[in-house]
């Protein structure tokens, strides 16, 4: 059971039809007791389950007495007019009724009873159960013979709950900007549950970074499933036949994918699409770059998954080519040192060109102290840059602790982007793009558009802020688009 915010009514799965019911308030029940269709005989687990159910509904409704926006069966119904990026109420509802009614079949049933015939579960002990989704501040288990334990939710916040036979237990609660928007469920060869997957704005459970999406197993334990992704989750789809889980949203990539390098961080980008293998735990390459907008949802059509969303192709352009596989050859180019240091063995912009040596004599380009500076490399021929890595250096406590890169024949500042290492994010930068104290590669890309970067003649790396003393470097290496003489 999901406690959120917005009001949402109950599960989408089937409609009260009498003249004197809510018709608003939509329930997805999923009895275990199994009952023949049409027949009029009823099992005294049945009766038990359907008192529970109408004292459930009732109290509901004397609690929350406007669960949704629109109480005619035209506006459930209908087409929505607009796209929106974010997912409505009653796409969650819907797609967390799949959680409670694995055997229904898609489509409006009339009532509760005929949903209900179609189980074919032979336990007749079994009461059923019932999922509940609303704006309420609290949970209470109802029984007969108990008043039963209160549990209090923060309305603030997203929660997340498991109702067991006579108690209800808050497994996590979200950050008070977070919410649970769309969900789905595995189920094991026997038919009985294995774990739910469930996505949304969520970023954080039980104070736990979590990258928009996770699972829970039957005891209530949660998996990060590799860290997510690194953006909002808008759909979810459970392939009980492959025991994939299909994820769609607003994001680039997986966190997994995303390592201390922007250019395989690129060549990893899924575009709003992502696979996660249940068998592995783990997510599986995908074999193009993903989709140019949001996904919204997935349906399965005989063995193919299809996805919907505000997109028109995939993302495998000029621009998403991954980067880094063409090499420029910097001993063909001229290297400038501008406020090189007077010291000798540090001066020279040759020493952090093809060199694996440590941060020392002839392995080392340092600056003069306390002057800006810069490194300048002039290609040999014209290209269009898309990588720039660099190794600061720490000698002495030295270092760059910013860079500006221009390009050469005109000084026009290029606009670059790195991984941060803290959020794992892309970040952008032009003017002052920083640069670690360590001796990690930390790689920039290069992201004008290709009419800007097209033609470079070389590039100027200004050193503008830096550790200690002054800036230098320990190692330099740059990377083009196409392939051009080396």
């Amino acid at each position: 059971m999901i406690n959120r915010r917005p009001s949402a009514g109950l599960l989408a799965r089937s409609r009260a039809t009498t003249d004197d019911a809510v018709t608003e308030n939509r329930i997805a029940t999923r009895p275990v007791s199994r009952i023949s269709a049409g027949s009029h005989t009823r099992t005294t687990s049945w009766s038990r389950t359907w008192l529970r159910c109408a004292v459930a509904l009732a109290l509901l409704l004397l609690a929350t007495p406007s669960l949704a926006a629109d109480p005619t069966p035209a506006a459930l119904d209908a087409a929505p007019q607009s796209m929106s990026t974010d997912p409505t109420p009653d796409t969650f509802i819907g797609e967390l009724g799949k959680l409670f009614g694995k055997d229904a079949d898609e489509g409006d049933v009339s009532s509760a009873e005929e949903a209900s015939a179609g189980t074919d579960d032979s336990d007749d002990d079994d009461e059923g159960s019932i999922g509940i989704v609303g704006a309420f501040n609290g949970v209470s288990w109802f029984s007969p013979n108990s008043k039963g334990a209160a549990l209090a939710l923060d309305s603030d916040m997203s929660s997340l709950l498991m109702l067991s036979e006579s108690s209800a237990t808050l497994l996590a609660a979200a950050s008070s900007s977070g919410q649970v928007t769309t969900a789905c469920a595995l189920y094991n060869k026997d038919g009985s549950f294995a774990r739910a997957f469930m996505g949304g704005s969520v970023s954080s459970l039980n104070s736990t970074n979590v990258g928009y999406v996770f699972s829970i197993d039957g005891s209530g334990k949660i998996d990060s499933m590799a860290g997510g992704v690194n953006g909002p989750v808008n759909a979810l789809y459970c392939d009980n036949d492959t025991q994939l889980v299909y994820v769609g949203g607003n994001f680039t990539s997986t966190v997994a994918g995303l390592t201390t390098s922007v250019a395989t961080m690129r060549a990893v980008s899924t575009g709003s699409l992502a696979i996660y293998e249940t068998a592995t735990a783990a997510w599986r390459a995908l074999s193009f770059h993903g989709l140019d907008g949001p996904v919204f949802d997935f349906t399965k059509v005989k063995d193919r998954v299809y996805a919907v969303g505000a997109f028109t192709s995939t993302a495998d352009n000029a621009t998403h080519i991954a980067l880094g596989e063409q090499p420029i050859n910097l001993n063909a180019c001229t290297l400038t040192g501008g406020n090189s240091a007077e010291t000798e063995g540090f001066n020279d912009p040759q020493n952090i060109i093809c060199t694996s040596g440590a941060d020392s004599t002839g392995n080392t380009w340092l600056m003069r102290d306390k002057l800006p500076g810069y490194y300048r490399i002039d290609f040999p021929f014209r290209t269009t840059p898309s990588l720039l890595r660099l190794m600061n250096t720490a000698y002495e406590g030295r270092g760059t602790k910013a860079i500006r890169v221009e390009a050469a024949q005109n000084n026009q500042v290029l606009a670059m982007s790195y991984l941060d290492p803290e959020l794992r994010t892309e970040m952008f930068c032009g003017q002052s793009c920083p640069l670690p104290q360590d001796y990690n590669w930390h790689e920039f890309r290069f992201v004008d558009n290709d009419e800007t970067l097209a033609n470079i003649t070389g590039v100027i790396i200004n050193i503008v802020d830096w550790y200690g003393m002054g800036g230098g470097f320990n190692k330099v290496e740059m990377y083009q688009r196409g392939k051009y003489p080396l």
